[in-house]
């Protein structure tokens, strides 16, 4: 079992193909009694071994306690212990995991449900009334398991069997041996749905394997490092990108349940966290913080953010860390295609990929030209293998032999990658086409500003013109005029936003992005 590299070995291989089940096995084996999993707000804490007792205990009791046909089983959880035990226990009995994003409500919540079929529903009181709102059109649901508040979920839940988790947990803590192939589904995870209806990606055993056994060497993960996530784990960033890398080194991962800035930086000092990711906003509300002790009095040597709106050099010397430089590239449904390198803005393509960067009529454009990334995979499993029950979404996403991303990026004229903006953050104006994230970035340069998100609006031209979203730091005052100056000062005349629309607060995906559907009802 040799890591893919010397100084950074971990528990697979290029070669090695496990499904998860089997693989938590050989981390509970291999780093028994090394730390695994703290939560970093009630300091709750697991060893290997201990979150395999648990993950045993859980997966014979539904093994043994439900009688369902359908492999798909639902989670809709708060992260914790028995979020990952839950789904690693499913994947021991080649069931297949539908992560439910926790903020969805309503139709959209409904429809994720109700797409797999799925039978038995993991849930916590904390979902209740937004499942209570759906609960007579979830035709398949047989079973609602909770992890508190029975006696209240009985009485809001009386079309189902409603259960208590740790009722059907059984004594039993050997080992279920999985006889899932790793090219079989693991999970179902959605797309956040900012621009359009959420999309269940299907993913395979190799798919997770492969995608934190290539994470390791870009980030310098051992054993002695410590990942610290708030992230919901039913996004692929916290679940493959911070957890599992993590598990296949046998280093420790602090996990929060959903992201506080005021609590940042004591729980990781507290917990001893090395290294994070920046999703969404986190890089730039970090920065924009006041300044503190804590800044400095921590272990943490590097961090990769996406996006990266704050210099490299500010936040490094702000931080005293490493910020990997951007390069890297990944999504729920391409895979994680592209590492970012340690010192340099670009980033490597993946031995398992290939891309081109292509016109808006799939022809490859030359090296140095923005263009659409398009991505396909040398070896089966390792790309999102459809779009579950949209077959004429699978099919428009994939033409002429390649997945197309809706991404815009390049390919330097010194062979590296470079990521630009996704197709549906560009605004037309006057013929030109406008990045987003550049004018969010202009606008966030502003020492008054916190928060920004620019969006497209019809304009009488018939094209778009530029709507900015803003969130003043507490206790400043800013005109939309000065915001404007400002941002003519830094990009050009035809990116500067017409529209300046204050905000106490930017709502937000629980991966971090700008809600736009939102932003549009403003």
């Amino acid at each position: 079992m040799s890591g893919v590299d010397a100084n950074y070995p971990c528990l697979v291989s290029p070669q090695t193909r496990i499904c998860m089940g089997e693989l938590i096995h050989w981390c509970a084996n291999e780093f028994s009694d090394r730390p695994c999993i703290v939560i970093a707000n009630t300091d709750e804490a697991v060893t290997y071994s201990q979150l395999e007792h648990r993950i045993n205990r859980i997966a014979h009791g539904i093994r043994d306690g439900f009688e369902c046909q359908n492999p798909y089983v639902a989670i809709m959880l708060e992260n914790g212990i028995d979020y990952v035990a839950i789904s690693y226990a499913l994947k021991k009995l080649d069931k297949v995991e539908v992560s439910i994003n926790r903020a969805f409500r309503g139709p959209v919540l409904q429809r994720t449900i109700n797409l797999t079929q799925c039978e038995i529903l993991f849930t916590s009181a904390a979902h209740f009334d937004a499942l209570k709102q759906i609960a007579s059109a979830l035709v398949h649901l047989r079973y609602v398991v909770v992890l508190d508040e029975l006696d209240r979920a009985k009485r809001q839940f009386r079309e189902f069997e409603v259960l208590q988790l740790n009722d059907i947990v059984s004594k039993n803590t050997s080992h279920i041996t999985s006889q899932a192939h790793d090219l079989d589904t693991a999970a179902i995870m959605f797309t956040s749905g900012t621009t359009g209806v959420s999309k269940g990606c299907v993913l395979s055993h190799r798919y997770a394997v492969v995608t934190a056994r290539n994470l390791i060497e870009p980030f310098r993960i051992t054993k002695d490092d410590v990942s610290y996530t708030p992230y919901p784990l039913s996004h692929i960033g916290p679940a493959y990108y911070d957890m599992l890398p993590s598990f296949i080194t046998g280093g420790k991962v602090v996990l929060r349940d959903g992201f506080s800035l005021s609590s940042f930086w004591p729980e990781v000092v507290k917990h001893g966290a090395t290294w994070f990711l920046c999703l969404g906003s986190v890089q730039q509300l970090l920065y924009s913080a006041p300044e503190s002790p804590l800044d400095k009095k921590h272990k943490v040597t590097r961090c990769w953010s996406t996006p990266a709106p704050v210099a490299k050099k500010d936040f490094d010397e702000r931080f005293n860390l490493h910020l990997i430089p951007g390069g890297g590239y990944g999504s729920t449904d391409a895979g994680w295609v592209v590492a970012p390198q340690w010192d340099h803005p670009g980033g490597i393509v993946l031995p398992e990929f290939e891309i081109a960067i292509v016109d808006e009529k799939g022809e490859e454009v030359p090296n140095g030209t923005n263009g659409e990334l398009v991505v396909r995979s040398k070896i089966p499993g390792v790309i999102s293998d459809a779009y579950f029950g949209m077959p004429e979404k699978t099919v428009e996403s994939r033409r002429n032999l390649w997945f197309h991303t809706g991404d815009i990026a390049r390919i330097g004229k010194d062979g590296y990658f470079y990521f630009k903006c996704r197709m549906a953050e560009r605004i037309r104006v006057r013929g030109e086409m406008v990045s987003a994230f550049e004018v969010e970035e202009g606008a966030l340069s502003h020492p008054a500003i916190e928060d920004a998100a620019a969006i497209g609006y019809a304009s009488e031209l018939g094209e778009e013109e530029i709507r900015l979203f803003v969130v003043l730091k507490q206790g400043t005052r800013l005109s939309a005029e000065a915001i404007q100056a400002h941002c003519a000062e830094r990009m050009a005349k035809f990116m500067v936003p017409s529209i300046i629309t204050f905000i106490d607060q930017m709502p937000r995906t629980p991966s971090g992005k700008p809600e736009i559907a939102k932003l549009k009802q403003l």
